[in-house]
């Protein structure tokens, strides 16, 4: 028989053991996926890119959006053709509503040298004013600016860690659903944080091609893109709400795609237009089909060809002033 110090010992002994390979796994883990922080991936991994790989000091120019904002917008594209724009930094997350969207803007503090917004959207953005539950921007502004303690740092990695099982199977589905380029789900950063789409079919991606979304817009989304206009505007920060395009061929096809534009384009500019904000308008480049990736998403050489527009149209913007 063992004596109780013996089996105290043993148990400690056993328990540190577990504790240092958890701490040696959660450690790993957040150098090689994204750490589950807010649950939403998308977000996790723009978190952990922009800590690894961004100097918050430099970046001048923030894109925010959904999927909309990260697939239409290039940031390397808007670097190498706008010559008001230096260093551009992707924020936008999947699925993020306007709500959301102003929810993440609240981290552009933790960039001091922002002189400008860019709010890539889509009326199909604003239908629902849902909102991230238990979100804590400073934390996450410290984090990405390694101003965290060790102590808070690995506190961070625990909290979000806790569910080992749930980490492991994050880490098993990281390479196939989210590192190919022809997927939706794609987050394959440029140096910007932008994801390109390298998705050039039409059979493929069912009725996200040919079905227009409905025309519903919450007056929660426009009072929200005010309240972003106007804290641009306090803080002398330009804002811009860069309207992307419809698939032309389903603008040209539904009148409800056409009047839900243009209605979107009215609620945006009585929102924006008090506090200095500007409105970008996409539509009319009449982009073909080969540039798009379903209905409002674009591919690569769709975006580019709107990311060097945009590009154009703050330069000339900046002149006028």
């Amino acid at each position: 028989m063992l004596e109780p110090k013996t089996y105290v010992k043993i148990f400690f002994t056993l328990f540190g053991v577990l504790l240092l390979a958890a701490v040696g796994y959660v450690y790993d883990f957040s150098k090689h996926y994204p750490v589950p922080i807010t649950n939403r991936i998308s977000f996790d991994a723009k978190l952990k890119f922009i800590r690894d790989h961004i100097d918050p000091d430099k970046v001048d120019t923030i894109i925010v959006g959904s999927s909309i904002g990260m697939n239409n917008l290039l940031g390397s594209v808007l670097e190498d053709n706008a010559k008001t724009i230096h260093s551009a930094l992707n924020l936008s997350v999947y699925e993020a509503t306007t709500l959301e969207a102003e929810q993440i803007l609240q981290l552009s503090d933790a960039f001091p040298n922002l002189k400008r917004i860019l709010y890539s959207v889509q009326y199909s953005d604003t239908p629902h004013p849902y909102k991230y539950k238990n979100y804590d921007p400073e934390t996450l502004k410290k984090y990405i600016r390694h101003e965290l303690s060790w102590v808070a740092f690995f506190k961070l990695m625990f909290h979000a860690c806790n569910n080992l099982l749930f980490c492991y199977e994050r880490g098993k589905k990281w390479e196939v659903e989210h590192r190919k380029p022809d997927q939706f789900t794609s987050l394959i950063f440029d140096r910007t944080g932008s994801v390109p789409l390298e998705i050039y079919r039409e059979k493929e991606v069912g009725g996200r091609w040919y079905l227009p979304h409905p025309g519903i817009m919450a007056g929660q989304s426009f009072a929200a893109m005010a309240r972003i206009a106007k804290k641009s505007q306090q803080k002398g920060i330009d804002f811009y709400v860069v309207h992307q395009p419809y698939r032309q061929e389903l603008y040209d096809k539904h009148k409800n795609v056409r009047g839900a534009m243009k209605h979107f384009d009215k609620k945006v500019l009585q929102a924006i237009t008090p506090y200095g904000g500007k409105l970008i308008t996409l539509q009319q480049l009449h982009l073909e089909n080969k540039y798009c990736a379903d209905r409002t998403h674009l591919n690569r050489k769709g975006s580019t060809i709107v990311s060097k527009y945009v590009a154009k149209k703050i330069d000339e913007d900046n002149q006028e002033r």
